[in-house]
């Protein structure tokens, strides 16, 4: 009988030791955020890309483009209350990379009303590729553009390409607020800075030069 005692106090206080780990467990030990580490060095890769545009290398050009719904706001923002996140950061490269070829970066410019043909691969910035319209090394002879409405991708995809021109092309780094946000999609995780090389091949406005005068118009009101 003493034994059987014996045996049922020990297991009363292992269960008791049981439940006091399992409560410490509960209640100290955080919930990590999977995004956390990953929104951190997102930030400091995208600084790090605003810190070489303002200073850039000898021989490179580099330029940025603030949000286009920005740029139309009249919400009493100024320039200094801008954030690094509210701009398209943009390193310009040839259209065509042998040397020697011809570079024409000339013609106009796309509005959002319009359909323009592209060739684009996107990464993000650790070079994980996520998305591309061409496999491989792009050349010009092979590689099919895609065609759709500037109006129809995320806002630093629309705000980078009525900043270009046709035959042009920029390496262009969007932060997460003018792509996929917090959340991520399609595989992309939240908070993530992609990277795009993109090659404007030309702008579509099937009506003609006159109706983009009356698109330009209408977009300015």
């Amino acid at each position: 009988m003493c034994m059987n005692k014996n045996i049922f106090w020990l297991i009363g206080a292992l269960l008791s030791v049981s439940f006091f780990f399992t409560a410490c467990d509960d209640d100290d030990t955080p919930t990590a955020d999977p995004n956390s580490e990953w929104a951190v060095r997102n930030k400091e890769f995208l600084d790090s890309i605003a810190h070489v545009c303002a200073n850039p290398p000898a021989g490179e050009v580099w330029t940025r483009f603030l949000n286009y719904k920005l740029q139309n706001s009249d919400g009493g923002l100024t320039p200094t209350m801008w954030q690094n996140t509210d701009y398209v950061f943009a390193k310009i490269l040839p259209y065509i990379e042998e040397e020697g070829s011809v570079q024409p970066q000339q013609g106009i410019s796309p509005l959002a009303t319009d359909t323009v043909s592209v060739h684009y691969r996107g990464t993000l910035f650790n070079g994980e590729v996520f998305d591309e319209s061409y496999s491989g090394k792009w050349n010009q002879q092979i590689s099919e553009s895609v065609k759709f409405s500037v109006s129809g991708v995320i806002d630093g995809w629309t705000t980078a390409l009525m900043n270009m021109k046709e035959y042009s092309r920029a390496v262009l780094y969007i932060p997460y607020t003018l792509s996929y946000g917090e959340f991520g999609s399609n595989g992309i995780p939240g908070y993530s800075t992609l990277v795009f090389d993109v090659r404007l091949e030309k702008v579509i406005h099937p009506k003609g030069p006159d109706d983009r005068k009356l698109k330009s118009s209408l977009l300015k009101r």
